[in-house]
């Protein structure tokens, strides 16, 4: 340990130290004798942990205490701390009773005075305390200069000051020593006064400014190449408010010139950890409570509150921050992933929320988006209403007959998974079967989620089979169920019916079909695709066609598909060539800014864009093929849909209620026949099924 501040022992009568010393020494005789709010502003009450102790505080401490903000944070037990410019002693007796009787408190102060009434009260707040001795110590010295002081290197967890870093004329060797003094991980929590501009030569030496603490006022750029130079360049405001002169003299002196009370946090961490801007990288915190200052939440920021059990967005560098600070085991904190860009809070919050189920991709988040960058709604893009009527007699009875599914596919816009459990009930598909006959429907397309994880798909599968005939069942799967015992034998059941299988398959190889399903999935296709050939599915010439396999590639990222045909071109030729497996056709579909996939576009920051790209690729003459025209979508609860997407948004098909409103049409009312003609409803996502070559379930349109 080296003393850095050779200079701080020689120096003369009418230095400012020897200025400052004397003024809080001699000139002050409690706080009234100020001539600003700067050294004694309170902008922010104190946190009630450190109101619950003040009142303990001796009041001749209290009284000739100055200050300019509460700089004591929390989660303080057993920890050693070290108060720079302690005067009296006031937030030193504080810690001493957060740190607890395991803690201990240095207090640093060049003013003998001051120093005088502090020594004065150790034994009346330890006894205060109910300690068996005092856990502070005082120790006369300057804050620049520590080592002088006896401090060891890294032998700190936190350091406070209240309104004296301002004071110092040599700030870059305060903020070295407590770079120097902090242990890793370590804390510098302070309040201080910041100018809005370099004050000039004769404001910075004038003794009443620089003792009010505005003469040494920083200016913010000098002030983070301070901490850089000190490695403690990533830094946060807890508190920053504007700060109030309240006298005239001064006021008229520093004229064009506004000052700040901030309050800053920053953790030392090693070099090489932390980046020089903030990153998104996907992660979140989870406050696990067990502060016992703050059980409920704990503020990181002015911006930042972690509530307890609630997750929160947060940056790579502040993950870094919190595991390598005292406050890490009171987290949680989420791995490090795939890099997003810069962090932007309020993007990366929605985001999570969106992910973790606290909040939907609904339809006023689209129409908000939409209205934002200053398109049309859909219905007035189309600008020709009639071609929104759908056929007096539908084609399609599209059934999605449960939300489970055995994964958890990135471009799923429905939010499918392991975790869901709605499933259509028996009777209701009973009632599907039935509307099938009486609607006068022709194709009878069963989807989900995985379908084949419903008890009774194989059931209903063949119910609909007998209904529908041959080739005129549509069964949607992601093809790995189908090569697990129990679902082995659906393979057979599929070709006995003729059922047309649609085979999600996101792309033609392992690595592009992880990054949307994880590791395995692939191989595990594949193997269904054979199984499914083997039975005479995806025949290579059209005569031998009558099993048909069709794939469906979904777009994995904000973009549209190049035309179906090349896409299918490429998936025959790589699947053939490497994995000797084939199939007849490919739907190419765009994808819906809703669920997973939405939560992916937020992201990366890139849902506003995706919906632009969307609207400024309108195609009307996908417009007039769209299959919601000649198709009801029946939910797993019963209730009729245009489209499979308008679950999501919660736009049921309305029909008149004979009492002058309307309700949500359910497979009820196609038990007595075709539903009545009506326009379809329109949305946001309506421009999915329109942009480029337009999108479907059987897709491209045009």
């Amino acid at each position: 340990m080296k003393s850095q501040f050779a200079k701080a022992s020689t120096l003369h009568p009418d230095t400012v130290h020897d200025a400052v010393r004397a003024y809080y020494g001699r000139t002050l005789s409690d706080s009234n004798d100020l001539h600003s709010n700067a050294a004694h502003c309170q902008t922010v009450p104190p946190p009630k942990y450190v109101r619950d102790v003040l009142p303990l505080i001796a009041d001749e401490v209290v009284s000739r205490f100055y200050g300019c903000g509460s700089p004591i944070p929390p989660a303080l037990e057993g920890c050693t701390v070290l108060d720079l410019g302690c005067g009296t002693g006031r937030d030193v007796y504080v810690l001493s009773k957060l740190v607890g009787p395991r803690g201990r408190v240095i207090g640093v102060d060049m003013t003998p005075e001051q120093l005088e009434i502090a020594q004065r009260y150790r034994e009346y707040h330890a006894q205060k305390f109910g300690y068996d001795h005092s856990n502070v110590e005082f120790r006369a010295g300057y804050i620049e200069d520590l080592a002088a002081c006896g401090i060891e290197d890294a032998s700190v967890d936190l350091v406070v000051s209240n309104c004296v870093v301002n004071l110092s004329p040599f700030k870059d060797l305060v903020f070295s020593e407590v770079s120097r003094v902090l242990k890793p991980g370590g804390e510098l929590y302070f309040s201080d006064v910041y100018a809005s501009r370099r004050l000039p030569e004769e404001l910075r030496n004038d003794p009443i400014l620089r003792s009010e603490c505005l003469g040494g006022a920083t200016y913010e750029p000098d002030f983070r190449a301070l901490m850089d130079g000190a490695g403690l360049g990533h830094y946060v405001w807890t508190v920053d408010d504007p700060l109030h002169i309240g006298d005239l003299s001064i006021e008229t002196r520093v004229g064009f010139t506004a000052f700040r009370s901030r309050t800053v946090r920053a953790i030392k961490c090693p070099q090489g950890v932390l980046e020089a801007t903030e990153e998104d990288y996907g992660q979140h915190a989870v406050y696990l409570g067990g502060m016992s200052e703050t059980p409920r939440y704990f503020d990181w920021d002015r911006e930042t509150r972690f509530v307890k059990g609630k997750p929160c967005a947060i940056s790579g560098n502040v993950a870094a921050l919190l595991q390598a600070s005292r406050y890490g085991h009171y987290f949680q904190i989420s791995p490090k992933r795939a890099h997003r860009g810069a962090f932007h809070a309020a993007r990366a919050q929605e985001a999570l929320d969106v992910r973790c189920g606290k909040k939907a991709v609904g339809l006023k988040m689209l129409e908000d988006a939409y209205e934002r960058a200053g398109y049309p709604t859909f219905f007035e893009r189309l600008g020709a209403p009639e071609l929104l009527q759908t056929s007096a007699h539908a084609h399609t009875l599209q059934v999605n007959i449960t939300y489970a599914c055995n994964l958890a596919c990135r471009h799923c816009y429905l939010g499918c998974g392991p975790s869901r459990t709605e499933r259509m009930p028996r009777e209701t598909m009973e009632a599907c079967l039935r509307a099938f006959d009486a609607g006068g429907f022709q194709t009878f397309d069963i989807t989900g989620g995985s379908p084949e994880l419903h008890p009774d798909f194989e059931w209903f599968l063949r119910q609909a089979a007998s209904r529908a005939g041959w080739g005129n069942v549509i069964v949607r799967t992601n093809l790995t169920l189908l090569t697990l015992p129990e679902c082995a034998h659906l393979v057979d059941v599929f070709a006995e019916l003729g059922v047309h299988v649609v085979a999600s398959l996101p792309f033609f190889d392992d690595a592009g079909t992880a990054s949307q399903r994880g590791k395995h999935v692939f191989e595990k296709a594949i193997a269904a695709i054979r199984a499914l050939n083997a039975r005479g599915y995806g025949a290579a010439s059209p005569a031998e066609a009558s099993l048909v396999l069709d794939l469906v590639y979904n777009v994995a990222g904000p973009f549209l598909p190049l035309p179906q045909e090349m896409i299918e071109a490429s998936y025959h030729k790589a699947l053939e060539r490497d994995q000797g497996v084939r199939f007849n056709g490919l739907f190419a579909f765009n994808n819906w800014a809703c669920g997973r996939f939405a939560a992916d576009l937020l992201d990366y920051g890139m849902f506003d864009d995706y919906l632009a790209l969307l609207a400024d690729n309108f195609n009307t003459m996908a417009a007039t093929k769209l299959m919601c025209l000649d198709m009801v979508n029946v939910d797993w609860d019963g209730r009729l849909y245009d489209c499979e997407p308008n679950h999501v948004l919660g736009l049921p098909i309305q029909l008149d209620d004979g009492a002058g409103s309307t309700r949500d049409a359910t497979i009820d009312d196609l038990l007595s026949g075709p539903l009545p003609p009506r326009q379809v409803r329109t949305n946001p996502l309506c421009y999915s099924c329109t942009a480029g070559f337009g999108s479907s379930c059987g897709g491209a349109l045009v």
